[in-house]
């Protein structure tokens, strides 16, 4: 028997798997946000070669208007072959939708690449796919559209303490 004080525990059980689902999406689009966030990592720090580790087997990569690239392995060597000597980017308004084991994401990118000597800046948007396979949080697909890429009319590279590649 319930009184106007004690609620119904079957109201009480709904309430606990609602919080709990949202707990649930909460740390998913947290997980996400890092995911992107270490991407930006690998590239600012200069181990854009181990981008690959942050996708799927079977995701896909399409960079700029070049060719799309497929499976972990060609990720790999896409990133590992990408015309850039040194890049910094930052990124803006991550926006993410989180679906149980899938997502959708979206983001804006500031970037500061050097190519063949010279400084340029890129701005950008970033549209993804995320894929939860065993319990983490890893790319299906990476999109980048370029607005715009012009030259620096001062280089930059030379300012940047080479790290130690982790």
């Amino acid at each position: 028997m319930t009184t106007a004080h004690t609620p119904d525990l079957s109201v009480l059980q709904r309430q606990v798997q609602a919080l709990g689902q949202r707990i649930e999406t909460i740390d998913s689009i947290e997980a996400i946000r890092a995911l992107r966030a270490r991407y930006h990592e690998l590239v600012n720090e200069d181990a854009g070669n181990r981008l690959y580790e942050l996708f799927a087997p079977d995701a896909y990569v399409a960079y700029g208007g070049r060719p799309e690239v497929r499976g972990r392995d060609n990720i790999q060597a896409f990133f590992a072959s990408f015309p850039v000597q040194s890049a910094r980017q930052f990124i803006h308004s991550h926006v993410v939708q989180v679906q149980g084991d899938q997502g959708t994401g979206s983001s804006y990118l500031d970037g500061r690449p050097v190519r063949d000597g010279k400084s340029f800046y890129v701005v950008g948007r970033f549209d993804d796919e995320y894929i939860r396979l065993d319990g983490q949080w890893f790319f299906q697909r990476v999109t980048l559209s370029v607005h715009y890429m012009i030259e620096a009319a001062e280089r930059w590279d030379h300012l940047i303490p080479l790290a130690q590649v982790r």
